[in-house]
Protein backbone atom coordinates (compact mmCIF):
# COMPACT_ATOMS: atom_id res chain seq x y z
CA UNK A 1 0.00 0.00 0.00
CA UNK A 2 0.96 3.26 -1.02
CA UNK A 3 -0.56 5.12 1.71
CA UNK A 4 -3.43 3.84 4.88
CA UNK A 5 -4.62 4.58 7.66
CA UNK A 6 -4.71 2.49 11.08
CA UNK A 7 -8.16 3.41 12.90
CA UNK A 8 -7.37 7.22 12.76
CA UNK A 9 -9.68 9.45 14.88
CA UNK A 10 -9.89 13.15 13.63
CA UNK A 11 -10.99 15.95 16.10
CA UNK A 12 -11.68 19.60 15.98
CA UNK A 13 -10.78 21.09 19.52
CA UNK A 14 -12.69 18.69 21.42
CA UNK A 15 -15.27 17.56 18.69
CA UNK A 16 -14.49 13.70 17.26
CA UNK A 17 -15.29 13.95 13.36
CA UNK A 18 -13.88 11.11 12.20
CA UNK A 19 -13.61 7.63 14.37
CA UNK A 20 -11.50 4.38 13.75
CA UNK A 21 -10.77 5.19 10.24
CA UNK A 22 -9.06 2.40 7.78
CA UNK A 23 -8.76 2.96 4.37
CA UNK A 24 -5.93 1.36 2.10
CA UNK A 25 -4.35 2.80 -1.28
CA UNK A 26 -2.76 1.31 -3.67
CA UNK A 27 -0.20 3.03 -5.96
CA UNK A 28 -1.71 3.96 -9.29
CA UNK A 29 -5.08 3.66 -7.95
CA UNK A 30 -7.76 6.19 -8.53
CA UNK A 31 -9.85 6.64 -4.99
CA UNK A 32 -12.97 8.59 -4.57
CA UNK A 33 -14.40 9.29 -1.27
CA UNK A 34 -18.02 10.17 -1.23
CA UNK A 35 -20.53 10.76 1.32
CA UNK A 36 -23.23 13.67 2.58
CA UNK A 37 -22.47 16.96 3.28
CA UNK A 38 -20.94 17.34 6.91
CA UNK A 39 -19.96 13.54 6.86
CA UNK A 40 -15.64 14.48 6.96
CA UNK A 41 -14.55 13.98 3.91
CA UNK A 42 -12.34 16.82 3.69
CA UNK A 43 -11.78 16.52 7.16
CA UNK A 44 -10.26 12.95 5.80
CA UNK A 45 -7.95 14.60 2.83
CA UNK A 46 -6.58 16.93 4.91
CA UNK A 47 -5.73 14.06 7.19
CA UNK A 48 -3.76 12.33 4.48
CA UNK A 49 -2.62 15.47 3.33
CA UNK A 50 -0.99 16.20 6.85
CA UNK A 51 -2.26 19.41 7.93
CA UNK A 52 -4.50 17.38 10.23
CA UNK A 53 -2.81 15.26 12.62
CA UNK A 54 -4.79 12.12 13.92
CA UNK A 55 -5.73 11.92 17.80
CA UNK A 56 -4.99 8.55 17.85
CA UNK A 57 -4.19 5.74 15.05
CA UNK A 58 -1.60 6.35 12.54
CA UNK A 59 -1.25 7.01 8.80
CA UNK A 60 1.55 5.87 6.69
CA UNK A 61 2.92 6.76 3.76
CA UNK A 62 5.00 3.58 2.28
CA UNK A 63 4.68 2.11 5.84
CA UNK A 64 6.00 4.42 7.44
CA UNK A 65 4.63 6.90 9.71
CA UNK A 66 3.53 10.43 7.75
CA UNK A 67 4.40 12.62 11.07
CA UNK A 68 7.61 11.37 11.02
CA UNK A 69 8.71 11.53 7.81
CA UNK A 70 10.40 15.05 6.65
CA UNK A 71 8.14 17.36 5.27
CA UNK A 72 9.92 17.95 2.45
CA UNK A 73 10.20 14.55 2.33
CA UNK A 74 6.87 14.56 2.02
CA UNK A 75 5.67 17.35 -0.28
CA UNK A 76 7.84 15.31 -2.51
CA UNK A 77 5.33 12.23 -2.38
CA UNK A 78 2.28 14.26 -2.01
CA UNK A 79 0.67 16.99 -4.02
CA UNK A 80 -2.50 18.55 -2.62
CA UNK A 81 -5.23 20.55 -4.50
CA UNK A 82 -7.07 22.01 -1.64
CA UNK A 83 -10.74 23.46 -2.18
CA UNK A 84 -9.62 27.39 -1.45
CA UNK A 85 -6.91 28.50 -2.78
CA UNK A 86 -5.31 31.80 -2.92
CA UNK A 87 -2.60 33.44 -5.04
CA UNK A 88 -2.41 36.89 -6.81
CA UNK A 89 -4.10 37.36 -9.69
CA UNK A 90 -0.75 39.19 -11.07
CA UNK A 91 0.70 35.84 -11.27
CA UNK A 92 1.38 34.31 -14.94
CA UNK A 93 0.37 31.08 -15.04
CA UNK A 94 4.04 29.77 -15.45
CA UNK A 95 5.06 31.72 -12.15
CA UNK A 96 2.08 29.79 -10.48
CA UNK A 97 3.44 26.27 -11.88
CA UNK A 98 7.34 27.00 -10.73
CA UNK A 99 5.86 26.79 -6.64
CA UNK A 100 5.53 22.92 -7.55
CA UNK A 101 9.25 22.88 -7.49
CA UNK A 102 9.96 24.31 -4.30
CA UNK A 103 10.10 21.21 -2.26
CA UNK A 104 12.87 20.30 -4.43
CA UNK A 105 14.72 23.40 -4.49
CA UNK A 106 18.36 23.11 -2.56
CA UNK A 107 20.20 26.08 -0.86
CA UNK A 108 19.24 29.74 -2.11
CA UNK A 109 16.02 28.76 -2.90
CA UNK A 110 16.54 28.49 -7.13
CA UNK A 111 15.17 27.34 -9.92
CA UNK A 112 17.67 25.44 -12.00
CA UNK A 113 17.98 24.19 -15.80
CA UNK A 114 16.37 20.79 -14.56
CA UNK A 115 13.44 22.83 -12.86
CA UNK A 116 13.07 24.96 -16.21
CA UNK A 117 12.33 21.44 -17.86
CA UNK A 118 9.71 19.96 -15.45
CA UNK A 119 8.02 23.31 -15.11
CA UNK A 120 7.45 23.63 -18.85
CA UNK A 121 6.35 19.57 -19.37
CA UNK A 122 3.81 19.72 -16.52
CA UNK A 123 2.70 22.91 -18.29
CA UNK A 124 2.46 20.64 -21.69
CA UNK A 125 1.10 17.57 -19.57
CA UNK A 126 -1.91 19.75 -18.97
CA UNK A 127 -2.28 21.38 -22.12
CA UNK A 128 -1.53 24.85 -21.25
CA UNK A 129 1.13 25.79 -22.77
CA UNK A 130 -0.38 28.67 -25.18
CA UNK A 131 -1.32 30.11 -21.56
CA UNK A 132 1.52 30.24 -19.63
CA UNK A 133 2.03 34.23 -19.88
CA UNK A 134 -1.89 35.03 -19.31
CA UNK A 135 -2.35 36.11 -15.90
CA UNK A 136 -3.88 33.39 -13.29
CA UNK A 137 -7.08 36.55 -13.00
CA UNK A 138 -7.58 36.22 -16.84
CA UNK A 139 -8.36 32.49 -16.64
CA UNK A 140 -11.73 30.42 -16.57
CA UNK A 141 -12.39 28.20 -13.51
CA UNK A 142 -11.67 25.30 -15.67
CA UNK A 143 -8.32 26.96 -16.77
CA UNK A 144 -7.32 27.97 -13.44
CA UNK A 145 -7.83 24.39 -12.41
CA UNK A 146 -5.68 23.29 -15.39
CA UNK A 147 -3.12 25.68 -14.25
CA UNK A 148 -3.07 24.38 -10.55
CA UNK A 149 -2.80 20.95 -11.40
CA UNK A 150 0.34 21.59 -13.24
CA UNK A 151 1.90 23.02 -10.43
CA UNK A 152 1.11 20.03 -8.43
CA UNK A 153 2.61 17.92 -11.26
CA UNK A 154 5.88 19.78 -11.08
CA UNK A 155 6.29 18.61 -7.46
CA UNK A 156 6.49 15.43 -9.41
CA UNK A 157 4.68 13.61 -6.73
CA UNK A 158 3.33 10.05 -6.46
CA UNK A 159 0.05 11.24 -4.88
CA UNK A 160 -1.96 13.58 -6.33
CA UNK A 161 -5.11 14.71 -3.45
CA UNK A 162 -7.70 16.66 -5.08
CA UNK A 163 -10.21 18.18 -2.50
CA UNK A 164 -13.93 18.66 -4.93
CA UNK A 165 -11.68 19.52 -8.01
CA UNK A 166 -14.70 19.84 -10.07
CA UNK A 167 -16.86 22.44 -7.68
CA UNK A 168 -17.83 25.87 -9.55
CA UNK A 169 -17.14 24.20 -12.88
CA UNK A 170 -19.71 23.88 -15.35
CA UNK A 171 -20.61 20.28 -16.85
CA UNK A 172 -18.09 20.50 -19.98
CA UNK A 173 -15.23 21.80 -18.00
CA UNK A 174 -15.98 19.06 -14.87
CA UNK A 175 -15.64 16.81 -17.51
CA UNK A 176 -12.38 18.43 -19.30
CA UNK A 177 -10.89 17.94 -15.54
CA UNK A 178 -11.69 14.13 -14.86
CA UNK A 179 -10.37 13.38 -18.30
CA UNK A 180 -7.07 15.07 -17.38
CA UNK A 181 -7.11 13.33 -14.08
CA UNK A 182 -7.63 10.02 -15.39
CA UNK A 183 -4.84 10.53 -18.47
CA UNK A 184 -2.65 11.41 -15.58
CA UNK A 185 -3.24 8.93 -13.28
CA UNK A 186 -2.76 6.20 -16.78
CA UNK A 187 0.00 7.77 -18.45
CA UNK A 188 1.82 8.38 -14.81
CA UNK A 189 0.69 6.02 -12.78
CA UNK A 190 -0.34 8.51 -10.64
CA UNK A 191 -2.29 7.63 -7.75
CA UNK A 192 -5.19 9.57 -7.38
CA UNK A 193 -7.45 10.29 -4.04
CA UNK A 194 -10.26 12.92 -4.35
CA UNK A 195 -13.35 13.89 -3.22
CA UNK A 196 -16.80 14.39 -5.69
CA UNK A 197 -19.89 15.59 -5.20
CA UNK A 198 -21.26 13.41 -8.06
CA UNK A 199 -22.25 9.88 -7.42
CA UNK A 200 -22.33 9.02 -11.22
CA UNK A 201 -18.59 10.75 -11.84
CA UNK A 202 -17.27 8.88 -9.15
CA UNK A 203 -18.44 5.82 -10.57
CA UNK A 204 -17.16 6.58 -13.93
CA UNK A 205 -13.93 8.43 -12.36
CA UNK A 206 -12.73 5.58 -10.00
CA UNK A 207 -11.66 2.62 -9.43
CA UNK A 208 -12.48 2.19 -5.72
CA UNK A 209 -14.86 4.44 -3.84
CA UNK A 210 -15.03 4.75 0.32
CA UNK A 211 -18.62 5.52 1.32
CA UNK A 212 -18.62 7.88 4.57
CA UNK A 213 -21.16 8.08 6.60
CA UNK A 214 -21.50 10.22 10.22
CA UNK A 215 -17.64 10.22 10.60
CA UNK A 216 -16.89 6.22 9.62
CA UNK A 217 -16.46 4.13 6.64
CA UNK A 218 -19.90 3.01 5.33
CA UNK A 219 -18.60 0.73 2.75
CA UNK A 220 -16.11 0.69 0.08
CA UNK A 221 -14.97 -1.27 -3.09
CA UNK A 222 -14.95 -1.26 -6.63
CA UNK A 223 -16.61 1.83 -8.34
CA UNK A 224 -18.52 -0.30 -10.84
CA UNK A 225 -20.16 -2.64 -8.39
CA UNK A 226 -19.64 -1.03 -5.41
CA UNK A 227 -23.13 1.21 -5.38
CA UNK A 228 -26.16 -0.14 -5.06
CA UNK A 229 -30.16 1.62 -4.56
CA UNK A 230 -30.26 0.53 -0.80
CA UNK A 231 -26.87 2.33 -0.12
CA UNK A 232 -28.18 5.72 -2.07
CA UNK A 233 -31.25 5.20 0.54
CA UNK A 234 -29.55 4.67 3.82
CA UNK A 235 -26.60 7.51 3.09
CA UNK A 236 -27.72 9.53 0.82
CA UNK A 237 -31.76 9.32 1.50
CA UNK A 238 -32.94 9.33 -1.81
CA UNK A 239 -34.84 6.97 -4.16
CA UNK A 240 -32.75 6.65 -7.45
CA UNK A 241 -33.44 4.57 -11.05
CA UNK A 242 -30.50 2.45 -12.08
CA UNK A 243 -29.36 2.57 -16.04
CA UNK A 244 -25.98 1.04 -17.90
CA UNK A 245 -23.76 3.91 -19.61
CA UNK A 246 -23.37 1.41 -22.23
CA UNK A 247 -20.14 3.65 -23.37
CA UNK A 248 -18.21 3.54 -20.32
CA UNK A 249 -19.50 0.36 -18.91
CA UNK A 250 -20.81 1.62 -15.90
CA UNK A 251 -23.68 1.64 -14.19
CA UNK A 252 -25.70 5.21 -13.82
CA UNK A 253 -28.14 6.70 -11.42
CA UNK A 254 -30.83 8.59 -11.54
CA UNK A 255 -32.47 9.93 -7.93
CA UNK A 256 -36.43 10.16 -8.08
CA UNK A 257 -37.20 11.88 -4.85
CA UNK A 258 -35.97 11.72 -1.22
CA UNK A 259 -36.68 9.47 1.28
CA UNK A 260 -36.74 9.48 5.02
CA UNK A 261 -33.56 7.35 5.50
Amino acid sequence: MILQTKNICLKYGSKEVIKDLNISITKGEIVTIIGPNGCGKSTILKALSRYLKPSRGKILLEDKDIHIIDTKKAAKKIAVLPQVRNVPSDFSVETLVSYGRYPHLGFGNRLKKKDFEIIDWAVKKTGIEHMKDRRVGTLSGGEQQRAWIAMALAQKPEILVLDEPTTFLDISYQLEILELVKELNETLNLTIIMVLHNINQAIRYSHKIYVIKEGKVYSHGDSKSLIHKDLLRKVFHIEADVLEDSTNKCPYYIAQKMTSG
